[in-house]
This record gives structure tokens, C-alpha cells and sequence, in this order.
């Protein structure tokens, strides 16, 4: 792809990029998380077990991210603008046809197709934005695009429910359809870029793709039994093939020291990886907490955990200010101590824990991973040509899925593993209780080598800054 050679957008163009990338940042997590409060909807009017219809959302999720290099592929094969725009028209009309199945298999089956599209939205949307914004603009673009994202973790709960209440869960579907569909709008008023046209082995693409597939899916379900830690094994096998096979490759997808010899972007992706891995199943736990052992509501526990993302919104439309003071070094390492802070206090709640401390905590976590977010993403993008964002976009998602699926899984396995007794019972709420305590004593461990990896790149960035 010629990005390198496309001319800097200016005014409305502009303002268009940056309106349709934050337009499908936002519905893209919208989509990956208000079917958690309409489970019980479905599982109704489809007449399944609520645990089956969580696949509504695991099939979604494990397919946009199995499928990024393959998307990566077709981005650099078409051109970015080309692949963004069908998607997001593509993506629109998902949602659209979501919102009128007749069945449960044909909502499982359009959520895999979903997802496959978002994917190529994952791969360019950032990847565009980055190529084609003002330079003296690229952090704020950065900035609004990740609060985006927050903003729509933080609504989607509320949304989805009073639509769930109000109108049906299939409105859901409508909503993210109408949203999708301004983006492809905007999309239209970009100029699209000249394709590469790079080819890659289908064999390569395919390989990636289940090795991908059977990690998630393996690392997610790893509690209920051996045979999916096997799957994550055979997916890990799948995985040194692709790479092995990429090293050897003419024109490879993956380039063999790209990661080696780039520390920059390494850095990047490994703290991304720590910080996933150690924060996603927060609001797990702590709805746990909240309900079983506060005793609160599922709507006033709703209303407390939007403290974090409302926190991460924030900050991270703040983060681009802080840019022009401060290194991407520092703010990723600003943030990582700042979780492992507030994990280290989470480590010790119980049922005496006033809730003001707890949600303060929650803050620290969101405002910590708020000025995370954005500067990672700066690195991440910095550290490469134009012509391989569509790459590292991808990779950036693959590390933030590789680590929530991680994360979900030592989640899962130490409740198990440390409650055994009737729930309801005083037994059951102490085994619980511990088990929380423990698990972020477990995300503060990882927070804090996510610091370290942080502070690395930091020694390293002023070293470099010294000596040129």
C-alpha cells in the first residue's frame, strides 16, 4: 500500500476520518458487550439454556480475533480504505439481518459471520486513521478513537438493558446496525489509496487462523477439562508452523524479525498483553463481589462498575494533552503502576470494605488504564512504516484477546479450584471472598511485570534520547 504517499487530510476530510473510525470503535464494543445483559432474553425466546447463549458471545469474539491476520492480508491485498468501507457496510447489514432471526443456530451462525467482518475493521480502522491524520493531530485522533472505545464498554450495559426493557433485545441489533451504517457514510467522503495487491499463501492464512481459534477457544474453556488445554496446545503447535513457514516465505505476512529487531513495538505488545491479561476480569470479580457478598442489585451493581470504564473515557481523552508533556514511555508506565495499585488494594476487600474505597479503587484502575490505552497504541503505530499498520493493528488486537483470553481463564480455574461448597451458604460466600482476594493478588503480580516491561522501554527510550 502507497499510505506513505497518501496527502495529509485536511478539514472536513478530516474530521470524517475521525468521526467514522470513532463511530466503529464505539459499536464494535457495543457489540462485543451488551449481549451479557440480554442473555436472559434470548435464552428465553429461543427456549436454550442461558449458559448456552454465552456462545452468542464467545463466537464473536473468538472469530474477530482468529481471523485478523487473514484479515491483515486482505487489507494489504485491496487497500485499507477499500476493506474499511466494506466492512462497515458489511457489518451494518449483519446487524440488520441479526435483528430478525428466526432461530438460535441462525444467531449463532450470523455472530460468527459478524465477527469475521469486525475483524477487518480491527485491522484498518486505526491503521487508517494514523496514515492519514496531520501529525500534530495523530495523538488527539488516537486519544478520541480509544475513548470511543470506552465509551462504548461504559454505555453499552445501560443501553442494552433499557433496549432490552423496553423494546427487545433484537433492537440491539438495530441500534449497532444505524451506527455502523453513519460510518460506512463517512467512510465515503475518504479517498481510497492505491493496493499493494501483496499476495500471501492461503495455506499460511488458513494455519493462522484455526491456531488462533483453538487457543481462545482452549485457553477460555480450560476449567472444564483436559481436552481444551490439549486444543490450546495443538493451537500453539498451529502457531510455531505459521511462524516457521512466514520465515521462510518470499513476501511473508508476519516478517521474521519484526518483532525481534523492532523493541519498540515488542515492548508495546508485551505490556498490552500484561495489562489485559491482569485487568479484563475485574468487572468479573467484582460483580461477584458486589452481588454475593455486598448483596447489592444487579442494577446498582451495574451502575457501580461503570466507575472504571467511565474513568478510562476520560483519561484517555486526556492522554493526548498529556502527550505533548510527557513520553509514551512514561504515561505506559504511569498507568501500569497505578493498576497494580489499585489491585493491591482489591486483594484485600471483604464484606466490611465501605464501597467508597472500593469504587476509588476503580478509578485508579480506570484513570491507570486510560493513560495506558492511548500512548500504547501511539508506540505501537510509531514503531512501524505506513505500510505495515494494517500489521500491527492487527497484532495489537491479538495481544489485548490473547490476554483477556488468559485472563478469564486463571479467573475460572481458581474459582473452581478454591470453592467447593453449596452456594448460599456462609461456607460458599468465605471460599468466594477468598478466591477474589486472591485472583487480584494474582493480577497485581502480573500488573506489576507489565510495570517492568513499562519501565524497560522507558530506560531504554531515555537512553536512546540521550545518545542521538
Amino acid at each position: 500500500m502507497r499510505n506513505a504517499a497518501i496527502s495529509t487530510a485536511g478539514g472536513g476530510t478530516e474530521r470524517s476520518l475521525i468521526l467514522t473510525v470513532c463511530l466503529t470503535q464505539f459499536f464494535t464494543a457495543f457489540m462485543g458487550s451488551s449481549l451479557n445483559v440480554a442473555i436472559e432474553a434470548i435464552a428465553a425466546e429461543f427456549a436454550v439454556q442461558p449458559q448456552y447463549t454465552t456462545w452468542v458471545i464467545a463466537t464473536f469474539t473468538v472469530l474477530s480475533a482468529a481471523f485478523l491476520l487473514c484479515a491483515t492480508a486482505i487489507a494489504e491485498y485491496f487497500g485499507l480504505l477499500k476493506v474499511y468501507r466494506s466492512a462497515c457496510l458489511l457489518s451494518a447489514l449483519s446487524s440488520f439481518a441479526l435483528a430478525i432471526v428466526p432461530s438460535f443456530a441462525l444467531l449463532l451462525a450470523g455472530r460468527a459471520v459478524q465477527g469475521l467482518i469486525i475483524s477487518l475493521i480491527f485491522c484498518t480502522g486505526m491503521a487508517l486513521l494514523v496514515a492519514r491524520i496531520r501529525p500534530q493531530q495523530r495523538a488527539f485522533g488516537i486519544a478520541v478513537c480509544t475513548a470511543s472505545v470506552y465509551a462504548g464498554l461504559s454505555l453499552s450495559p445501560t443501553l442494552a438493558g433499557i433496549l432490552t426493557d423496553h423494546i427487545g433485545w433484537r433492537s440491539i441489533f438495530v441500534l449497532a446496525g444505524a451506527g455502523l451504517t453513519l460510518a460506512f457514510y463517512f467512510s465515503l467522503q475518504l479517498k481510497p489509496e492505491a493496493a499493494q495487491r501483496k499476495k500471501t499463501s492461503v495455506f499460511d492464512l488458513t494455519v493462522s487462523f484455526f491456531s488462533v481459534s483453538l487457543i481462545l477457544i482452549g485457553l477460555s474453556l480450560a476449567s472444564d477439562g483436559a481436552q481444551y488445554l490439549i486444543a490450546a496446545a495443538a493451537g500453539f503447535a498451529l502457531l510455531v508452523v505459521f511462524v516457521l513457514r512466514q520465515r521462510k516465505a518470499a513476501s511473508p505476512l508476519l516478517p521474521a524479525g519484526l518483532l525481534r529487531q523492532n523493541r519498540q513495538l515488542r515492548d508495546a505488545l508485551i505490556a498490552s498483553v500484561f495489562n489485559y491479561l491482569s485487568n479484563f476480569s475485574v468487572t468479573f470479580l467484582l460483580s461477584l463481589y458486589f452481588q454475593f457478598i455486598a448483596g447489592y442489585s444487579a442494577s446498582y451493581t451495574g451502575l457501580i462498575l461503570m466507575t472504571q470504564p467511565v474513568a478510562m473515557m476520560l483519561m484517555s481523552l486526556a492522554s493526548s494533552r498529556l502527550l505533548r508533556y510527557f513520553s509514551p514511555q512514561l504515561m505506559t508506565s504511569a498507568g501500569m503502576l497505578c493498576i497494580a495499585l489499585a489491585f493491591a488494594f482489591f486483594a484485600t476487600i471483604d464484606a466490611h470494605t465501605p464501597l467508597y474505597q472500593i469504587m476509588l479503587a476503580q478509578f485508579l484502575t480506570g484513570f491507570g488504564f486510560g493513560i495506558f490505552s492511548a500512548p500504547n497504541t501511539s508506540l505501537v503505530m510509531s514503531s512501524v512504516q505506513p505500510a505495515q499498520y494494517a500489521l500491527v493493528s492487527s497484532l495489537q488486537a491479538l495481544s489485548r484477546n490473547f490476554g483477556q483470553a488468559c485472563s478469564m481463564a486463571l479467573a475460572t480455574a481458581l474459582l473452581t479450584h478454591f470453592i467447593s461448597a453449596l452456594a448460599g451458604t456462609t461456607l460458599y460466600l468465605y471460599e468466594l471472598s477468598y478466591s477474589i482476594n486472591f485472583i487480584f493478588i494474582c493480577s497485581c503480580i502480573l500488573a506489576a511485570l507489565g510495570l517492568l516491561v513499562c519501565v524497560h522501554a522507558l530506560k531504554d527510550h531515555s537512553w536512546r534520547a540521550a545518545h542521538d
